[in-house]
C-alpha cells in the first residue's frame, strides 16, 4: 500500500510523493515523486528533518499548531504532549506515545486532529530540543561514544539497538 508523504529536508527543500517501504529503523526508503511519477527516488533519512504522512499532497491552508477544537468529553489523550524544536528553530507541537533516543527518530501526531498530517516521523539528528509534558528532555542522555557496526562498518551511537544503515540488530 502506498502512503502519501512529504519529506522535508534539512536544507529546507521538500519532496512530495508516495512510499511503500518507509520503516522507522531503516536509513533509506524509496518514494515516487509527485511531479515526476516515473521517477523513484531513494531518500536518505539522515538528510531529512521530518517525514510527514499526509492526507493530501496539496496540503492545508490552515495555520499550523492550531489548538484542537474542544470536545464535550473532556478526555485527555493517552499520549504525552511534546514540543519539538528543530535545528532551524521550527517548532512542531503534538502528541507521542513514546520516543526513544536510541533510534533514528520517532512518530508523533499533530496537535490539531483536522490537520493535513496523519502522523509525523521526526528525525532525531536534526532536533535541537524536545519538551515532554512541559519538561526538557536530555537529548544526550546515555551518550557515551560511538561504536562500529560489525556488518556495514559505519559509525554508530552506542545507544542504538539497530543499525540505521542496514536495519540489522546490533549485538
Amino acid at each position: 500500500m502506498l502512503t502519501k508523504i512529504v519529506a522535508k529536508k534539512k536544507d529546507g527543500s521538500m519532496i512530495k510523493g508516495t512510499t511503500g517501504d518507509f520503516l522507522p529503523f531503516r536509513n533509506t526508503f524509496h518514494m515516487t515523486v509527485d511531479n515526476a511519477p516515473d521517477v523513484i527516488a531513494e531518500v536518505l533519512v539522515d538528510d531529512l528533518k521530518a517525514v510527514f504522512f499526509v492526507k493530501t499532497l496539496e496540503g492545508s491552508k490552515a495555520p499550523h499548531n492550531r489548538p484542537p477544537e474542544k470536545s464535550g468529553s473532556g478526555k485527555q489523550p493517552a499520549e504525552r504532549r511534546i514540543s519539538v524544536t528543530f535545528m532551524d528553530n521550527e517548532v512542531i507541537e503534538g502528541y507521542s506515545h513514546s520516543f526513544h533516543l536510541d533510534r533514528l527518530g520517532f512518530f508523533m501526531n499533530s496537535i490539531d486532529p483536522n490537520d493535513n498530517n496523519e502522523r509525523i516521523f521526526v528525525v532525531l539528528s536534526y532536533v535541537k530540543g524536545i519538551l515532554s509534558d512541559g519538561k526538557a528532555v536530555d537529548l544526550n542522555a546515555g551518550m557515551v561514544s560511538e561504536k562500529t557496526c560489525e556488518f556495514c562498518g559505519k559509525k554508530l551511537d552506542l545507544r542504538w539497538k539497530h543499525c540505521p544503515f542496514d536495519g540489522r540488530k546490533i549485538k
